[in-house]
């Protein structure tokens, strides 16, 4: 894949992601919801995602193609343990937690052609 197929709707899409990010996190603020080690793990998870969805979005490297092979699979894991966290805590939060995240699956697809697609990016010395 030598660029995104579509470029612009990659960008809009990133800045959609941020902003939606970026709101969500003022507002849980705002309703004092309490900072805890999950909130840093969701914070580090979610700008990794997005600096790998504007990465590809913009086709510009950031860091290197194994890190962001390793970051990939990374991402993946800890948001299945997320999930699971949250189906064992309340099963009825599944349903809209697995809604929010069909919005993020972009954003899986973008970390994955970043990291796996997109190798126009990587200097040969960075490989």
């Amino acid at each position: 894949m030598a660029a995104p197929r579509f470029p612009k709707a990659w960008l809009v899409y990133a800045a959609v992601l941020t902003a939606a990010v970026v709101i969500g996190e003022i507002s849980g603020f705002l309703r004092g919801e309490p900072f805890s080690w999950q909130t840093l793990l969701n914070w580090i998870v979610t700008l990794a995602l997005l600096t790998a969805t504007w990465g590809y979005a913009m086709q510009r490297p950031v860091g290197n193609e194994l890190y962001w092979r390793r970051a990939f699979w990374i991402l993946v894991v800890v948001t299945a343990l997320m999930m699971l966290r949250v189906a064992l805590a309340s099963p009825a939060a599944l349903v809209p937690v697995a809604a929010f995240m069909a919005f993020l699956v972009p954003a899986y697809v973008a970390a994955w052609a970043y990291a796996y697609r997109s190798a126009q990016l990587w200097p040969p010395a960075a490989r």
